[in-house]
């Protein structure tokens, strides 16, 4: 008996070893892919932010096209499923080496539309059925009955994001454009024998995996798939708005979106690993972090530029910690996993194209920037990190008087010193209302609309009000 459980545990072990080895190996092309095909575009579209979210968007679109056929594919047998994979996998393969078509745009191109065209035609195959083998591969690992698959997305996100920093600190600097084209060209080659090797072992799963069927069970609401869509459409908005935030406002450096879309990246690693003690202590430090990137968000003089760019950054990672924590704790069960990874992709192309397409015609300004941070501290739901303030928030009397008493003092503070009505304007009197607001808003967490009152008041207060009409205007 020993030596069967023996045998079992160590069969769980290589299959685990052998999908995670083929999710990371996908999804490191992935997100090595993106650099690539941002530096040989770069003389032909410029490194304008605009030009930036643009490939956001796409990529954003390409991956909810991969999630939605690989949730397509889970109507097939699990052998037949790797059997079409595999051979899009090797149709996609024929555009190798990767590489963008020789059209230049013309010299009055709208990058909104100019960019998605050019990056759907060179890498839009390739990226389609790449993208698709995280949450496909995790089906086939829960068919393979070797335990819960969700924490192998945090393996593929920690992937990513080791193609995402190997670009710029190995690849970049040692070979030339010719000489990239064909390394990836060699990883593709890799990802299609593991993943064949993952569809091969398939054919020894038991009987209700090789059906690819699974018992009957009810699908989620309509409020749970909204909540899973408002859960990822507020980080991946976060992204987009905190790197334009901090190229047009505080400061320009080339490359700069390489560091917020990696605190992304790494975020899903953190809110989906098996552990949770890392999550939970990150989501009780998020609404901390969330005020003082709120605060920060119009110094826009020498070094405090850059210390709070940096502070950007980190709020972008906490905050899609907490929110990513959340949707990993209402994940449903293994059968309906890419209905779930098809939900969040959605999720994602919503909130980049809000910052892509939807803000730069409706705002002079990065507004979109200031109500996602709202949104973020409305969805966070932290209990407060101080127990002393927990209790004030148990649901009775005297927390719905407080509530009531904070959200009416609030807009008070929040306009105090601007000379609103008539009244003079005095930065002393502005500054003690920040602190009054700050100290609000730290006693409020664990009130979720106290707590979002006060973001929103901290904003106005800390620039909100007249900072964005001395700003630079948004770069189009």
């Amino acid at each position: 008996m020993v030596t069967v459980a023996a045998k079992i545990q160590r069969d769980e072990r290589y299959a685990r070893a052998r999908f995670v080895a083929t999710i990371c190996v996908g999804s490191f092309l992935l997100f090595l892919v993106q650099p690539m095909i941002a530096r040989m575009a770069l003389p032909r579209l410029g490194g304008a932010p605009s030009v930036w979210n643009s490939a956001m968007l796409v990529y954003q679109a390409l991956l909810l096209a991969g999630y939605a056929y690989a949730h397509w594919l889970g109507r097939f047998a699990a052998p037949k499923q790797a059997a079409i994979h595999l051979t899009l996998l090797v149709l996609a393969g024929l555009t190798l080496p990767i590489g963008l078509l020789s059209a230049a745009p013309p010299p009055n191109a709208n990058p909104f539309l100019w960019v998605p065209w050019l990056l759907l035609l060179s890498v839009g195959p390739l990226f389609f059925v790449v993208s698709a083998q995280a949450p496909l591969l995790q089906r086939w690992f829960a068919l393979s009955d070797h335990g819960d698959p969700y924490p192998l997305y945090a393996a593929s996100n920690l992937g990513s994001f080791g193609g995402l920093i190997a670009y710029p600190l190995v690849v970049e600097p040692l070979l030339p454009l010719s000489q990239q084209r064909w390394l990836w060209t060699g990883g593709y080659a890799l990802l299609v024998a593991l993943v064949g090797w993952c569809g091969l072992r398939l054919q020894r799963s038991p009987a209700e995996s090789r059906t690819g069927q699974a018992p009957a069970a009810p699908p989620p609401s309509r409020r749970t798939l909204a909540h899973w869509i408002i859960l990822a459409a507020v980080p991946s908005g976060l992204i987009l708005s905190t790197t334009l935030h901090i190229t047009t406002d505080l400061v320009a450096i080339p490359l700069l979106w390489v560091l917020p879309l990696g605190a992304y990246l790494l975020s899903f690693t953190v809110a989906f690993s098996t552990g949770r003690r890392p999550a939970d202590m990150i989501k009780r430090a998020a609404p901390l972090m969330l005020l003082l990137g709120c605060f920060g968000v119009f110094a826009d003089q020498g070094w405090l530029a850059l210390v709070f760019g940096g502070i950007s950054i980190l709020n972008l990672f906490t905050a899609s910690v907490a929110l990513h924590s959340r949707l990993f704790e209402s994940r449903p069960p293994a059968r309906q996993l890419t209905l779930f990874y098809l939900t969040m992709s959605v999720g994602g192309v919503l909130g980049g194209a809000f910052c892509a397409l939807v803000a730069p015609l409706i705002f002079d300004w990065t507004y979109e920037h200031l109500l996602l941070l709202v949104a973020a501290g409305w969805l966070m739901r932290s209990a407060s990190p101080l127990q002393r303030f927990a209790a004030l928030w148990d649901g009775d009397a005297l927390a719905r008087r407080l509530t009531i008493a904070g959200i009416v003092a609030l807009p008070v503070l929040a306009l105090a010193g601007k000379g609103v009505l008539g009244l003079p304007s005095s930065s002393n009197v502005n500054y003690y209302a920040v602190c009054a607001i700050l100290a609000i808003a730290i006693v409020a967490i664990g009130n979720s609309l106290l707590f979002t009152s006060s973001v929103a008041a901290l904003l106005i207060a800390s620039g909100g009000w007249n900072g964005s009409s001395s700003a630079p205007a948004r770069a189009k």
